[in-house]
């Protein structure tokens, strides 16, 4: 396992409903907050490392599970972690804390590489260094 990233978010008004409580899509632009923070606290930024390189990384599947309420100004910590790293996707996994210290959401986002037409990519192959430095990541603990 890889070692967790730390994101801090303050909740905008934008992102929550009329009553002012964070509406549920809210928590999934978070986990892409996180991850790309991850990436660059790591060394590899997601435009340099994969778009400049022709690497697109795609969503297969989103997980999010909710467990307590947040509202605007409410302070947040979205943690991030890689957990599964292949020549062909990856997988994050996420908490959401409160400032009180209380797990408010959980999830997973899975990836999978592809080139600009969508086709499949082995990263390994495409972009090796890339995959050295991200091997590298994912067996630090």
């Amino acid at each position: 396992m890889s070692s967790t990233v730390s994101t801090e978010l303050e909740v905008r008004w934008g992102e929550c409903d009329p009553a002012g409580i964070v509406y549920h899509p809210a928590y999934i632009d978070w986990f892409s907050v996180a991850r790309m923070h991850w990436l660059r606290h790591h060394g590899v930024g997601y435009m340099e490392a994969f778009h400049d390189q022709g690497l697109v990384v795609v969503v297969l599947g989103v997980e999010c599970r909710y467990r307590k309420t947040l509202r605007a100004e409410d302070q947040v910590r979205v943690d991030a972690r890689l957990v599964t790293l292949t020549r062909t996707r990856m997988k994050f996994e996420y908490q959401v804390w409160n400032a009180e210290g209380v797990l408010c959401a959980e999830g997973s986002t899975e990836h999978a590489y592809v080139d600009a037409s969508g086709r499949a990519v082995n990263v390994a192959k495409r972009a090796p260094q890339l995959w050295g430095r991200l091997q590298a990541l994912h067996a630090e603990s």
